[in-house]
């Protein structure tokens, strides 16, 4: 009797046994980690952003060396002052990537590449949603020397002197068209004491130095008694 009960229970455990369904791994759902913070932000973009409190801030802690750039150039030229413009290029590394002056009025070009290597020295912050930041500034810097200031000259004072070295300018253009400003110092004798060119964009600051060594070299005629200052388109 107990051997059949025995075996009535097997029977009976193995068919609720053939009931139970079979336990599946549970598929795993794939999908793409999320990004951590800070990282893959799209900067795909060519401009991008600059914190403007920062980028003041960058700016006004390279007056120091601008100042310093201005003196020394006022040891060569003492009638040395005027207006600059700066246009900057900042890199995601917060690094100057290029500058130019998009105006000046200094027309001393040792001067002003002093003044963009002190730009090239600060720390800038790193542009926002692009690959670089634009900052621009203007500043007016006065004669550091307690100097009468040059006379006054209209362009037209100075074109004619220029008018026979066009073709040596357009070489030095290289094609590049856009208005090529030139401010200058002519010393009585009619000679330049110093010159600097502001171009019409990035690309032009190639042409720069070559255009400043043909303006040093043009012969004008003299102001008088004192050294003339003038602007002039090239």
């Amino acid at each position: 009797m107990r051997s059949a009960l025995f075996a009535l229970a097997l029977i009976t455990l193995g068919a609720c046994g053939g009931n139970e369904p079979i336990a599946k791994t549970p598929q795993q759902k794939h999908e793409d980690p999320e990004p951590e913070p800070g990282k893959g932000l799209d900067v795909s973009a060519e401009i991008g952003a600059l914190d403007e409190t920062k980028v003041d801030k960058a700016f006004q802690a390279s007056v120091k060396g601008l100042t310093r750039c201005l003196a020394d150039g006022a040891k060569r030229v003492e009638l040395l002052g005027g207006q600059v413009a700066f246009f900057v290029k900042i890199d995601q590394r917060g690094s100057v990537a290029h500058a130019h002056l998009e105006k000046s009025t200094l027309g001393d070009r040792k001067t002003e590449k002093c003044m963009l290597e002190a730009l090239g020295k600060q720390a800038w912050p790193a542009p926002v949603g692009g690959l670089v930041g634009i900052a621009k500034k203007g500043f007016d810097f006065d004669p550091p020397n307690d100097v009468r200031p040059p006379t006054e000259w209209d362009s037209d004072r100075a074109e004619g002197a220029l008018g026979s070295r066009k073709g040596e300018l357009q070489k030095c253009k290289a094609g590049k068209s856009g208005s090529f400003q030139a401010t200058l110092y002519v010393n009585t004798n009619g000679s330049v004491m110093a010159a600097g060119v502001t171009p019409p964009d990035e690309s032009g600051e190639a042409a720069v130095d070559c255009l400043v060594g043909v303006v040093e070299g043009t012969k004008f005629p003299s102001p008088g008694s004192w050294p003339a200052k003038v602007s002039v388109e090239l």
